[in-house]
């Protein structure tokens, strides 16, 4: 097991690394903490450990969902997971796109209190914001990600405007949820009654 400790955040490697994938795997998160850094004016604070393979994923997986039952994390196709409890973001390096990195440490900035659906589609819309220019770096993901999270940020982006769902992504606005359509209410409500009516979700 490797540890790099950065100015920013600590890296973790529970898996054997050459040094060309150590040098690639902090290359990629400098890049996309920087992007975050430049367009929020905040980095992550989460520590960020890197595991190889699916079946690497998978401990890492089973072991949080049994720690906590609750839906505490957000979760991309195992390919990288957030830990809210832990504040950890896991990533599979040989799995992940320079996309998955982005969309994890953008999770490491979105206000900690929102619901788990809000935070979600925050890191969707702005993982799409941040990569227009460059479409081949997102993260693969299934359609049900657009009826559920991109959909209704999308929504509420063009009512409220995208700088300032900027500063309420992280935490530095705040937004009358009753004043707005009852489809973008639905990222306010409890986690258990958001997915409890949204049966398709995984």
């Amino acid at each position: 097991m490797s540890h790099i400790v950065n100015s920013h955040y600590d890296i973790t490697f529970l898996t054997k690394v050459t040094n060309e994938e150590i040098v690639k795997v902090v290359a990629l998160i400098d890049n996309a903490d920087n992007i975050i850094d430049k367009y929020f004016g905040v980095r992550t604070s989460f520590n960020i450990v890197i595991c190889r393979g699916g079946w690497e994923m998978e401990i890492q997986f089973i072991s949080r969902r049994l720690e906590s039952p609750l839906k505490l994390y957000n979760d991309t196709k195992s390919v990288a997971i957030t830990d809210y409890r832990l504040k950890e973001i896991i990533i599979g390096f040989d799995l992940a796109k320079f996309g998955h990195y982005l969309h994890e440490l953008l999770h490491g900035i979105i206000n900690i209190e929102y619901t788990q659906q809000l935070r979600e589609g925050l890191a969707w819309y702005f993982t799409m914001k941040l990569t227009e220019s460059y479409r081949y770096v997102r993260p693969s993901y299934p359609s049900w990600v657009d009826n559920l999270y991109l959909y209704p940020v999308n929504k509420l982006a063009q009512i409220v405007g995208n700088n300032f769902l900027k500063d309420f992504a992280i935490g530095r606005a705040s937004i009358q949820e009753d004043a707005l359509p009852s489809d973008i209410q639905c990222l306010f409500q409890t986690e258990e009654l958001f997915y409890s009516k949204k049966r398709y979700y995984h």
